[in-house]
């Protein structure tokens, strides 16, 4: 499990700054790796095998998880920071970080002391790797129960990370969700590699295939029943956390193209005609828009850390967490999905307006910001958390937790309208 606790209740406290100021360092070279290679990979679309084991290798993927498990301790807040770092350097790999984090939440949330403590030990003994299967909007999956657990068939068409995964997060539908936790290696799965979109490229979110795929009864996550009346508070708790993991892989992605695209300017940079100037970096035009996104990123970075930490801190409030907090939760986490997703369309396009025509060739790669940036974007409509915010403004309603069980309803019932 890639928490800092392993108990569900316990405080996120993280590591001092002065060992996170070592872990940023650590990041930072697995950034400067990945950014050196970033443009050439990414036009190869392959599965990222290599760059998870970088990430392995450098100790990223268990520092979120407790000392006791073998990880490094970390706060949720510290490890959504250091996958910005890795965002910033390559799109797909940050998601692929962020979203092994978020997987741990869920296991964190949903598992039983001893489920987490399994997962917890892979994680921080043996740098497991979680990917995930669990678009509660993808049809076409038939659930069986059986006497060892459920036979699954079908497919789903989104599943992030499962291709090179050691541990698979399952998201499935019977009369309840199931969630439960699998190897990569179960016999019946089949990965396919048709994942070829026009950003994220190398996020191996390929579809994926069940043919009598069994989910032992040990596998699915049963922790969620100690919660009673507040279970379904708990739970959604598991949906806040996916949308900040979004946050900060936009505002990474928005850093790394804002840096990308001065570097580009000072190194090669002309000034236009009319600027009566002999020096690019005094191009009036690029000062103020240089400044103006450089302040919307900063702006978006300040939110999401506090919103991140107060996540923590309600995370952390187990059995006494009510209605009320959590709806001040999401508004929060809908305002910083607002901010982010916002800056990063904005930066990745119109950093373009101060590195000119030829920085559209091919072989300069700021393309690359704004393909991820306009890809993951469009996962999750963003008018519909500002309509939560908008309308806890107008009526005082807080929002309440999404269901997913009922989303999976509703792709179940639509299936076969859809082309």
């Amino acid at each position: 499990m890639t928490t800092v606790a392993s108990s569900p209740t316990r405080a996120y406290l993280g590591v001092g700054d002065t060992e996170f100021a070592a872990w940023t360092r650590v990041a930072q070279r697995a950034a400067e790796e990945l950014a050196a290679t970033a443009l050439e990979r990414d036009r190869a679309n392959q599965n990222p095998v290599a760059e998870i084991g970088l990430l392995r290798e450098h100790g990223l993927l268990s520092f979120a998880t407790a000392h006791e498990f073998g990880g490094a301790g970390g706060s949720l807040t510290q490890a959504l920071q250091l996958g910005r770092i890795i965002a910033a350097a390559d799109g797909s790999i940050g998601q692929l970080l962020v979203y092994h984090y978020s997987n741990g939440v869920w296991t964190h949330i949903l598992g039983s002391a001893a489920q987490r403590e399994h997962i917890a030990r892979g994680v921080g003994e043996h740098g497991w790797f979680q990917g995930s299967v669990s678009n509660p909007r993808d049809p076409g999956i038939t659930v069986t129960p059986t006497a060892q657990g459920y036979l699954v068939n079908g497919k789903r068409t989104f599943a992030t990370g499962v291709a090179v995964a050691d541990l698979i997060t399952v998201l499935l539908y019977e009369q309840e969700p199931i969630n439960a936790i699998i190897p990569r290696d179960r016999e019946g799965l089949r990965f396919n590699d048709d994942w070829d979109n026009l950003g994220q490229r190398l996020t191996a979110s390929g579809s994926v295939e069940f043919d009598n795929v069994l989910l032992r009864h040990d596998e699915v996550l049963t922790g969620l029943e100690e919660y009673g009346d507040r279970r379904e508070l708990r739970d959604g708790l598991r949906a806040l956390f996916s949308q900040l993991i979004f946050v900060h892989l936009y505002l990474g992605i928005a850093e790394g193209a804002l840096s990308a695209g001065v570097t580009y300017i000072k190194d090669k940079g002309r000034p236009w005609p009319e600027a009566h100037s002999t020096e690019v970096t005094e191009d009036p035009y690029h000062q103020q828009l240089l400044g103006r996104l450089s302040a919307g990123v900063a702006a978006g970075i300040a939110l999401a850390d506090a919103v991140t930490r107060e996540f923590e801190q309600t995370l952390a409030s187990g059995h006494e967490l009510s209605a009320d907090q959590w709806g001040a939760l999401a508004v929060r986490v809908d305002q910083a999905k607002s901010i982010a997703t916002e800056v990063a369309l904005d930066v990745t396009h119109n950093i373009f307006q101060a590195t000119g025509a030829r920085s559209t060739a091919n072989s300069v790669g700021l393309d690359i910001y704004w393909r991820n940036a306009r890809t993951h974007t469009t996962h999750d409509p963003l008018p519909y958390r500002q309509r939560e915010i908008g309308r806890y403004l107008l009526t005082g309603e807080w929002p309440s937790p999404r269901s997913l069980n009922g989303l999976g309803r509703l792709a179940e019932a639509t299936q076969g309208k859809q082309s």
